[in-house]
């Protein structure tokens, strides 16, 4: 393991708990009160699935189609991470502004990524 690979799939975990954590939360607002209690352990499950899915598909074993997977998932994370804060704090958009924003630009990286895998895979892993 490698210390890149292992950033890479935490991003990639934390992003997809942001996401699917908010999603739900906000998708079961109006029919369960304590939503965040569901919201959390759904998003901490798809944050776990996803860095245990880019990490190992990052590893050198992995089949090339996995690994271009993984490799779009992780640009996604790191995507998302990266925009979400400059976003919602430099410049000063709604929150729910800087998650679409964020999720918008994540997913353009992602499929860059995966379009491009010659690119980023030379120098992940």
């Amino acid at each position: 393991m490698t210390r890149r690979t292992a950033l890479l799939a935490l991003a990639t975990g934390l992003s997809a708990f942001l996401v699917v954590g908010v999603a739900v939360t906000e998708l079961l607002s109006a029919r369960i009160w304590p939503s965040l209690l569901v919201g959390i352990p759904v998003g901490i499950a798809a944050g776990l699935a996803g860095a245990a899915f880019v990490y190992g598909g990052l590893v050198p074993e992995s089949p090339r189609p996995r690994r271009r997977f993984a490799v779009a998932a992780a640009g996604f994370g790191v995507a998302f991470l990266a925009v979400l804060p400059v976003a919602a704090l430099g410049l000063g958009v709604r929150n729910t502004v800087a998650l679409v924003l964020a999720g918008g630009v994540g997913a353009v990286v992602a499929l860059a990524a995966y379009a491009r895998p010659s690119v980023v895979e030379s120098r992940v892993g």
